[in-house]
């Protein structure tokens, strides 16, 4: 299969004061088309700052991505964002939705800034909501949603563009057990039909034993996860 994302020799690393302080070392990872690839670990275990470098939202300090056979080292900052808005959808722990707009003003909006016209974005909008068995609540803001309701608009607005890789990090952490699941089956049905990669971030082992394969993320290495 074709790789979707690769990440090679990753080192990131901060400084506090004079002591180097290591996050990710040497770190490399291969996603093929329509896989699920589960990455866990402690809090603070570098799990973010592996998502936000695979996303393009952060540079290593050493090391190659690969976004669809290109290298994002080599590109201007332009391209890097054209790059990853074509490409990749990012969902956050927090979700991020505009809180001054509907449900379907969040995935509208979103559709227009990706270049598609009016009449398709609002007919996209309204199918992606009614998949998510949220079209009776389109015209709600995200304060009159529940977190797993906001959580579902924040996964068809990730896809509303169709990107190659779905990138989430801790997508249910502030959710309930039921809604925690039901947002994970919901990511990995719409994944499937789209035939998306999804790179998920997560603390909780049931939720990454969904996924096709388990990394844990340990030192600033990544481990295959053996039961």
């Amino acid at each position: 299969m074709s790789e979707i994302l690769t990440l090679k020799n990753i080192n990131q690393y901060f400084y506090q004061g004079s002591n180097k302080v290591d996050v990710l070392k040497d770190l490399s990872l291969s996603i093929s088309k329509s896989s699920k690839i589960a990455i866990i670990g402690s809090s603070g275990s570098g799990k973010s700052s592996l998502l936000n470098i695979a996303s393009l939202l952060q540079s290593p300090r050493v090391g190659d991505i690969f976004i669809m056979g290109k290298n994002a080292a080599k590109l201007k900052d332009i391209e890097k964002s054209l790059l990853r808005k074509k490409n990749i959808g990012y969902i956050h722990q927090q979700n991020s939705l505009l809180m001054e707009f509907s449900a379907f003003e969040n995935i509208y909006l979103t559709l227009l800034l990706n270049d598609f016209n009016s009449s398709y974005a609002k007919e996209r909008a309204y199918e992606l909501l009614e998949i998510v068995d949220m079209k009776d609540r389109a015209m709600h803001k995200p304060s009159a949603l529940s977190g797993g309701e906001q959580q579902r608009v924040a996964i068809v607005r990730a896809i509303s563009n169709s990107p190659e890789i779905i990138i989430a990090d801790e997508p249910t952490g502030n959710l309930d057990k039921k809604n925690s699941d039901n947002v994970i089956d919901e990511l990995l049905n719409i994944s499937s039909i789209n035939n998306t990669s999804l790179l998920l971030a997560t603390h909780d082992l049931t939720i990454a034993k969904k996924m096709d394969k388990v990394y844990i993320l340990n030192d600033g290495s990544l481990f295959e996860y053996e039961e």
